[in-house]
């Protein structure tokens, strides 16, 4: 028997600049983003394409009003939530060829600074 698996990446305030202006977070809020993969084989390449593809989904969803978002501010803003968002919940799961294939898409992962 299969036990779902979902892939919960949280975010929040601390994470940094790339959420500003993403209608996601406001400032001090947490939110969830959650990817179902429990009906997918993760170690298969088939099934690490589809985590991938709808981590891909998700983040769009997640770090995007496509409404709101007109200014190259706002797109610049949602870009980097979106590859944050990515980043971290390729991490999160944890699946050795979902990793290989998010490295193999050029996906741009996000730039943390150290702050003092």
């Amino acid at each position: 028997m299969k036990s779902k698996l979902i892939a919960i990446v949280t975010a929040s305030a601390f994470l940094g600049a790339a959420f500003v202006g993403t209608p996601a977070l406001a400032q001090g809020e947490r939110a969830d983003m959650k990817v179902a993969v429990g009906d997918l084989n993760l170690r298969a390449g088939t099934g690490a394409e589809r985590a991938l593809r709808r981590i891909k989904s998700a983040s769009k969803v997640f770090c995007q009003d496509t409404a709101r978002v007109t200014t190259l501010q706002e797109r610049s803003n949602a870009r980097a939530c979106r590859d944050r968002m990515m980043y971290l919940a390729v991490n999160k799961l944890d699946a050795p060829l979902v990793t290989a294939r998010y490295d193999e898409s050029g996906a741009r992962p996000p730039i943390i600074l150290a702050e003092r």
